[in-house]
């Protein structure tokens, strides 16, 4: 194995990556570097960085550090350059984590379904794409990333766990709600979009009701029907899943299952785009 092959799924509360040796994440806040007169630790993926010129601080660090928020750009694209800064540190994590001897990397990362435009996709890709010195706590490392493929978010969790027929899939995000309705794993665009709220853009992300609700009520204006097999994935399928059962009643949780050699590893649902981004990857370059 000369090219590692990853599933990054670059969210914009936590990074999701899938690999051959496992898997990874942490917390995608990013902000700008600043001398610190007490260096306090606020978590394991504190992470002090310098790429293409720009210092700053991602993690846990820069979720308590940041002097303009939570350190997170939301939004229906990935195409800027946090993604790119959240890509190369969510590599370096899995390097370090499992094989840091490889320099050569291919992967699958996701953009919204709603602007998973060819221009969209070329612009993410070409920032990816080519050599990258970066240095994260201290150390210097050289990543180059030879091939990328662009995903549309919540389509790609299908390949988590591939079933034929008519599915539609709600993948609730930090910042945005991906719902795709699938025929036979292909995606049907009229019937599938990007709804640009997602659970840290409400008032109160503790209410998961009426995040469900607001989820139907959108889902109903693209023809969805209650009695359709819907697979609910994100950090909060679990908890908002009883509230969108009360209307789509064959709903149920995906659970992703990253296949490694001759074995089967269920996984948590956040994982669902990312597990399905490296099945993705492992198809077109492996």
């Amino acid at each position: 194995m000369n090219r590692l092959i990853l599933g990054v799924d670059a969210g914009n509360h936590k990074a999701k990556v899938v690999g051959p040796f496992g898997i990874d994440s942490f917390k995608t806040n990013i902000c700008d570097w600043f001398e610190r007169d007490v260096e306090e630790v606020f978590g394991r993926d504190d992470m002090e960085f310098e790429i293409n010129g720009r210092k700053g601080f991602a993690g846990s660090i820069a979720e308590h550090e940041d002097q303009f928020g939570d350190g997170t750009m939301y939004g229906d694209s990935k195409a800027h350059e946090d993604t790119k800064i959240r890509v190369l540190l969510a590599i370096n994590r899995y390097l370090e984590r499992y094989c840091p001897h490889f320099t050569d990397i291919a992967l699958v990362t996701g953009q919204p379904i709603k602007r998973h435009k060819q221009a969209e996709k070329d612009a993410i890709s070409s920032m990816l794409i080519g050599i990258h010195e970066i240095k994260v706590n201290g150390k210097t490392r050289v990543i180059n990333i030879e091939k990328v493929g662009v995903a549309p978010e919540g389509s790609g969790a299908i390949w988590s766990c591939p079933q034929d027929g008519i599915i539609k899939i709600i993948d609730i995000g930090s910042g945005t709600v991906n719902v795709v309705s699938i025929v036979d794993r292909k995606l049907i665009n009229t019937a599938s979009t990007t709804f640009n709220f997602g659970v840290e853009t409400v008032n109160n992300k503790d209410d998961l009701g009426t995040i469900a609700r607001g989820i139907i009520r959108n889902t109903t204006k693209l023809k969805w029907n209650k009695n359709d097999k819907v697979l609910i994935c994100g950090g909060i399928a679990e908890g908002i899943a009883p509230h969108l059962i009360e209307h789509y009643h064959n709903a149920e949780i995906l659970v992703p299952e990253l296949v490694r050699g001759n074995g089967v590893t269920k996984l948590h649902p956040v994982f669902a785009n990312a597990v399905g981004f490296y099945a993705l990857a492992e198809g077109a370059f492996g």
